[in-house]
């Protein structure tokens, strides 16, 4: 009897240890409103290029923004090109994914909800500070989509209370968006425009 309980704490051993760490990152919808109110930047603008590079042994992105429009900004000073930078990419042959950090693709129009560090800006609330801006071609316009509009709750990160996404889920036209966002950035207390 002692050799099989030998084998069974042996396999009870080796499935405990042989078994990958899982672990998840759980990222809280944040409301269109907080968005606005805890950026210090919002721009529509054109991705233009992006570089990838190691530091701090992690790899980072640089996306290079031709901006077309600030809707918020705390300076009088708008600059034509700003450089967002982002946790993951890849370098040669090693890619570097990070759960909801979004990909920032050339060529394409995007609203970003941003937070200035340095010379450089990070993207406010992970991927629900991004949205992208797509044709629209039934209303002759463009429509501005993302997860932001996606989420059906959305959390008050200050009072951890879940509401109802106002969004439309499947996006909207664009000056209905630019118009929403302003008048979100008006009735924020001391806004940074």
């Amino acid at each position: 009897m002692a050799p099989f309980r030998h084998v069974t704490i042996l396999v009870a051993l080796l499935l405990t240890f042989s078994v990958p760490f899982a672990s998840a990152t759980s990222i809280i919808p944040v409301s269109l409103t907080q968005l606005t109110e805890r950026a210090d930047s919002i721009v529509a603008g054109v991705i233009t290029e992006t570089h990838s590079y190691w530091e701090d042994g992690r790899i980072y992105t640089d996306a290079t923004v031709e901006t077309m429009e600030y809707l918020k900004h705390p300076t009088a000073e708008r600059p034509h090109r700003i450089v967002v930078k982002s946790l993951g990419g890849e370098v040669e042959h090693t890619r570097m994914h990070v759960n909801g950090v979004p990909e920032l693709v050339p060529d394409t129009e995007v609203v970003l909800f941003l937070i200035k560090r340095q010379d450089k800006y990070i993207i406010y609330g992970l991927h629900y500070g991004l949205c992208v801006v797509e044709p629209d071609y039934d209303a002759q316009s463009q429509r501005v989509s993302g997860p932001v509009f996606r989420a059906q709750t959305t959390r008050n990160l200050t009072t951890m209370a879940l509401t109802r996404n106002p969004l439309p889920s499947s996006g909207e036209r664009i000056d209905l968006f630019f118009e929403r966002v302003r008048r979100l950035v008006q009735d924020t207390p001391n806004p940074k425009q």
